[in-house]
């Protein structure tokens, strides 16, 4: 056997501290019999441990006396073995009591050292969950930022729409106050009776607004356009949308109306009528 090697090896330090199995362990006593040098390697290996043990060793609450004690008389049972029998003399625990009643436990150095990769192995446990319970709350804060962006996004949004129809109502409100402006209502002509838009126009500025109130739902490819007529002749004033959410709908200048009329005309408007789709039409006063 190569001594110098199998020193080096570890094989002796897993052996004091209770880290290889019963038969590798008994394999280690033998060349520890055999062997001076191995024997000396692994005394010493042990010496070193007893002084890192006492240097780290703190005296355990004097509550916990009883548990201990019954603990580690089930454990020595369990893990008695020849081997172990024969360094009883260097691996035995004693229990004194110091005057004051308090308790003093010395473990043996392999139990002692057993005892602390059980402690590090809990400790890494918890370690692990705690990272893990951070990990998902980080996860779950990320979700509700999303969301929270997402609610923003859209409470900006119906501010923004908000904002557009309030707008939109000073503005007819601004129209309705302007004695400028002049309201024509046309009503339903022919088979559309019962049909009404109304025109504010006004002829200094041109500006032109129109409000469908009730048109029927045109067809699919279809759209109203308002004519302004002067003497017999019709004039494109633009096209606008059947919808009542958009209240007036502000069109093309015009310049000069005797008459409004709105057709029914191919989606995008034409640049002349067809009257047999006259829906409403009224007169400019005055």
């Amino acid at each position: 056997m190569d001594v110098q090697r199998y020193i080096s090896s570890g094989v002796i330090e897993n052996h004091v501290t209770g880290l290889l199995s019963e038969t590798e362990s008994r394999e280690v006593m033998a060349a520890i019999q055999q062997h001076p040098e191995i024997r000396a390697a692994a005394d010493a290996i042990q010496q070193d441990m007893e002084r890192y043990i006492e240097m780290w060793a703190k005296k355990p609450p004097a509550a916990l006396k009883r548990q201990l004690m019954e603990r580690l008389n089930k454990d020595d049972v369990e893990e008695a073995i020849p081997v172990v029998e024969e360094q009883a003399a260097t691996f035995a625990e004693v229990e004194s009591f110091s005057s004051n009643g308090s308790m003093s436990l010395q473990l043996s150095p392999l139990k002692m050292w057993q005892y602390g990769a059980i402690a590090a192995s809990v400790l890494l446990l918890v370690s692990t969950t705690l990272n893990i319970v951070a990990y998902s709350n980080a996860d779950n804060y990320k979700t509700r930022n999303t969301t929270l962006e997402a609610g923003q996004v859209e409470l900006t949004a119906e501010r923004d729409a908000f904002k557009e129809q309030l707008d939109h109502t000073q503005k007819e409100n601004s129209l309705m106050k302007d004695p400028a402006f002049k309201w024509v209502k046309m009503l339903g002509v022919g088979k559309h009776s019962g049909a009404v838009a109304t025109i504010c126009w006004n002829p200094e500025s041109k500006e032109t607004f129109v409000l469908a109130q009730v048109l029927p739902e045109p067809p699919e490819g279809k759209q109203y356009q308002l004519w302004a007529i002067v003497n017999g002749k019709l004039i494109d004033a633009g096209i606008f949308e059947r919808d009542s959410a958009k209240a007036l709908q502000k069109v093309k200048n015009v310049e000069k109306a005797q008459v409004f009329a709105v057709t029914l005309e191919n989606k995008g408007g034409s640049q002349t009528p067809t009257l047999d789709q006259m829906f409403v039409a009224g007169k400019v006063a005055g």
